[in-house]
């Protein structure tokens, strides 16, 4: 038993010191739905009635209340042709304070600078809901602010992606155009899934443990 508990604790100094957290060890964060309603919508994802689009929305912090790295995007599937690619495709986060969206799309930054989770060809696929394929722990959301979402893409394989949407205060703007600098706003929300996740390594001040296991 000795011997067993010597190895664990050399193994939890190994751990303190690289920074490296075992799979088994590392917190699986929280799922959360964003939004409920059953309104299908193809913005963003409109391929055959156009070519481009650039699109903004927004969550309120009290519907999201949990912090972390937003580390998957899912967008409820309505109805579509799948599998669909969009091309030339960006997804960005950012913290905001809006709390609706304005027709002009700097301004909903509000002054931060946004994350780009993504950038290439986004392929959407599958059934229920469908999985952006966003780079995990980049955007670490503070629960604090609102949280915005902007998709820009510009080509596609001509399929239409309907995802749900619900009545809202203006929190959805969108032009057919990638370059556009406005967008139309709408009254409505987003019906999002997120995974968030709380840790993706020991943090420097975690090395301070170390000394309470050799007291």
């Amino acid at each position: 038993m000795r011997k067993i508990a010597v190895l664990t604790t050399l193994a939890t100094i190994a751990v303190l010191v690289s920074g490296v957290v075992p799979a088994a060890a590392e917190d699986s964060g929280k799922v959360i739905i964003v939004e409920s309603g059953s309104m299908g919508n193809r913005a963003p994802w409109r391929g055959s009635g156009g070519n481009a689009m650039r699109f903004q929305c927004l969550w309120l912090q009290s519907s999201i209340n949990y912090a972390g790295y937003i580390n998957v995007i899912e967008f409820q599937y309505s109805s579509g042709t799948l599998p669909a690619s969009f091309n030339n495709c960006r997804i960005l986060l950012c913290h905001s304070t809006k709390t609706a969206l304005e027709a002009t799309f700097a301004n909903n930054y509000t002054g931060n600078t946004p994350v780009e989770v993504f950038n290439g060809t986004e392929t959407l696929s599958g059934s229920g809901w469908l999985d952006t394929h966003i780079t995990p722990n980049k955007f670490n959301y503070n629960n604090r602010d609102n949280l915005l979402m902007e998709v820009v893409w510009n080509g596609d394989n001509g399929r239409d992606v309907y995802c749900n949407r619900a009545s809202a205060t203006a929190r959805r703007c969108y032009s057919y155009s990638h370059t556009s600098p406005t967008g139309t706003v709408y009254a409505q929300a987003q019906v999002i899934r997120f995974h968030i996740g709380t840790m993706t390594g020991v943090t420097p001040t975690s090395l301070g443990r170390v000394k309470t296991l050799f007291r």
